[in-house]
């Protein structure tokens, strides 16, 4: 009777661990000087370098070598060690993570990293919501994004979600035409990037991953440390909330508990703003062993700085960068069909770059198509004689709209070079935006094939304005506005024509 018992807990205990094994995947982490994606007897195998399969984060050994569980749904990836990075595709997607199409099969997976030569002051490039649904958006991306930038020194580039339009087979033409800047491109996912046929919760990203892999990790760049968020929360058959899940916020733990005595700060990449999750509080919670924090997201197709108070370190800063798409890329076409797609909030569509240092971070918007003066929309009032449509617009304000202020930002005014006055904040529609809808509501543009502006709503945050002088002579005035915040380090000016009667 105990030989039976003894050979059932011993077939068991096989079956146990044959389960163990089959259900683990190991390998080694190793610098790969000649990039054949082999280990090589002379190359170096890389210890204390975190693996991770979306929930568990494990260390490689001296000797390189790491052993993780699988989960299903998940993917097991390297967590980017700084002055290394994985390779790149041909769209330069950094391929850090085993293949969506391999992982239930492969039990051994190396890492092969290549050494990257990384500054202490990083140039980050943000993009907020791309939204592309059609080959059109494709070349609107190109022409306003890749053709400014493929000449330009960047470190690394970052989409902020909602890449698409719904429309997950335009993930590979849009990486094409992102992959030429010649940057890394690290991805983030968006509520429009959610495959909504999927019934299984894990199996609702499986588009995104299949084509940029995981849909939230993390990654050290320089000496930063940077964690990428899936915060989009599908419910029932289209819906969604912002959240991040139970097994995502182990990941987060763990890699907190991993870094934070390297770190004395962290970078928060996601698509959701951090106001609107519902777990926000936890987010925040979580961040307390980080000094300084920012966050940058999407998602609203407006733009604005908020900060957060904490008990400990400091306000936490997020920025949430507007959309390269404008508003959904609605509106009139220029010369080469681009739609003019003014944000919301009045914000011409364009791009962030973040630079970053050991110590501090400063903030530029990028108006696509426009000098990088472009800092500032000013409305005066302007009586025309042969196009008077936009006439009944006019009042007796002066009026700017600065796309990159926070509300520390003080704007001041000056008439004809005289001395600088305060402008007063004010909470309104942007003119611009009135402007473009009161020619749409005319007729305007019946005759172009566009997306048409719904009626204008959003208060814009970052606008102010400045009765106009009572006493100003007849003729030609000019007006500068200039916009300063020691909080982003934003100095920028703005001039304008003003015609008094």
């Amino acid at each position: 009777m105990n030989k039976i018992i003894l050979t059932v807990v011993l077939s068991c205990s096989c079956m146990f661990i044959f389960g163990q094994q089959h259900d683990k995947i190991s390998g080694v982490v190793f610098a790969d000087t000649n990039k054949n994606e082999v280990p090589d007897k002379d190359e170096v195998m890389l210890s204390n370098v975190l693996v991770s399969n979306g929930k568990d984060i494990v260390r490689t050994n001296s000797k390189g070598k790491y052993t993780i569980s699988k989960i299903e749904g998940n993917t097991v990836f390297v967590i980017k060690p700084e002055n290394y990075i994985s390779k790149k595709n041909k769209q330069n997607s950094v391929v850090f993570y085993v293949p969506f199409d391999e992982i239930k099969a492969v039990k051994k997976y190396n890492f092969p990293l290549i050494s990257h030569a990384e500054k202490k002051d990083l140039k980050v490039v943000l993009l907020g919501d791309t939204q592309v649904d059609v080959m059109d958006d494709i070349h609107h991306v190109g022409k306003l994004v890749t053709e400014e930038l493929m000449d330009q020194e960047i470190d690394f580039i970052v989409p902020l979600g909602d890449l698409s339009f719904d429309n997950l087979n335009i993930f590979k033409p849009l990486s094409e035409t992102l992959g030429l800047i010649g940057a890394p491109v690290f991805y983030t996912i968006g509520n429009h990037d959610l495959n909504f046929k999927e019934t299984a919760f894990q199996d609702r990203d499986k588009s995104f991953e299949s084509v940029f892999g995981p849909s939230y990790y993390a990654f050290e760049y320089g000496t930063q440390l940077f964690l990428v968020l899936n915060n989009i929360y599908p419910v029932n058959e289209k819906g969604y909330v912002g959240r991040v899940d139970e097994m995502q916020k182990e990941f987060i733990t763990n890699l907190i508990a991993a870094k934070k005595d390297n770190y004395n700060s962290i970078h928060l990449l996601m698509h959701i703003p951090l106001e609107e999750m519902e777990d926000k509080e936890w987010i925040i919670k979580s961040l307390e062993p980080f000094k300084k924090v920012s966050v940058s997201a999407g998602h609203t197709h407006t733009q604005y700085h908020k900060y957060f108070a904490r008990e400990t370190g400091q306000p936490i800063h997020e920025l949430v960068a507007g959309a390269v798409c404008g508003s959904w890329w609605e509106g009139p076409h220029d010369l080469d069909q681009i739609p003019f797609a003014l944000m919301y909030d009045g914000t011409p569509k364009g791009y962030w770059t973040v630079g970053i240092t050991p110590d501090d971070y400063t903030y530029h918007y990028k108006v696509s198509g426009a000098p990088d003066g472009k800092q500032i929309d000013i409305t005066v009032p302007k009586v025309n004689e042969w196009d008077t449509t936009l006439n009944i617009l006019n009042d007796t304000f002066i009026y700017a709209n600065v796309f990159a202020a926070d509300e520390f930002t003080k704007v001041y005014i000056s008439f004809d070079k005289g001395k600088w006055t305060e402008m007063t904040k004010y909470e309104g529609i942007s003119p611009n935006v009135l402007k473009q809808y009161r020619l749409q509501s005319e007729g305007r543009y019946d005759s172009m094939k566009i997306s048409k502006f719904p009626k204008p709503e959003t208060i814009s945050t970052h606008l102010w304005r400045i009765e106009t002088p009572v006493d100003a002579a007849p003729g030609a005035h000019s007006v500068r506005i200039k916009a300063l915040s020691e909080g982003t380090n934003l100095e920028v000016f703005g001039n304008a024509v003003w015609w008094t009667k």
